[in-house]
């Protein structure tokens, strides 16, 4: 179940990348899709994550610690709503063009939860565990460092109404990458209590 919504949240947020950084080229129509999309698999998340929690409570015996399953799930449920939330913002807020600050928050957001899915099928693994912990440690800092980047750029030639939009749309993408940096946490705390 865990695998499965893995890769559920990772199709998402591969859909939000390729929403973002073709989003000039797009039409209004393909732009569209790619919101639904990203919306029908935010719902698919909700149904598996009720399956993952009820079948937690009824499970006797399970292959990792229930609390630690849960969190783990609750973390990617909180990713997928997170990024459908985001999403929904862009429409919301009608941006017309997605500047470049963004498309590297965007690809840092998907090569971070590239490193989650491949973690979690490796998670017996502890030395490729731990070394994948520390390039998403690593990510999260430079996700720090491009945030601030971009909050310094944000004020130079935009009017009001653009930073507001933007300064909302950063720091959607900065806390996204931090929660994918806490789910990477997680996993270290489920691969040091099992090694």
């Amino acid at each position: 179940m865990v695998e499965k919504q893995v890769k559920l949240v990772s199709a998402a947020i591969f859909d939000f990348n390729k929403l973002i950084n073709r989003y000039d080229k797009l039409t209004i129509k393909e732009k569209k899709k790619l919101i639904n999309d990203i919306s029908k698999k935010e719902k698919q998340d909700d149904i598996l994550y009720t399956e993952m929690v009820r079948a937690l409570k009824s499970t006797f015996i399970t292959p990792i610690d229930r609390e630690d399953l849960h969190k783990l799930t609750f973390s990617l449920d909180i990713i997928i709503d997170s990024l459908e939330t985001l999403t929904l913002k862009l429409e919301a807020f009608k941006i017309k063009k997605i500047n470049n600050s963004v498309k590297l928050q965007t690809n840092l957001l998907f090569e971070a939860f590239k490193l989650i899915e491949i973690l979690i099928f490796s998670i017996q693994n502890e030395s490729q565990a731990g070394r994948y912990c520390l390039q998403l440690r690593k990510m999260e800092q430079k996700g720090d460092s491009l945030y601030i980047n971009v909050l310094k750029d944000l004020f130079k030639n935009n009017n009001m109404l653009d930073i507001i939009k933007l300064k909302d749309i950063t720091s959607s993408l900065e806390r996204l990458i931090d929660k994918t940096h806490e789910a990477s946490l997680i996993i270290e705390n489920i691969v040091v209590k099992y090694s």
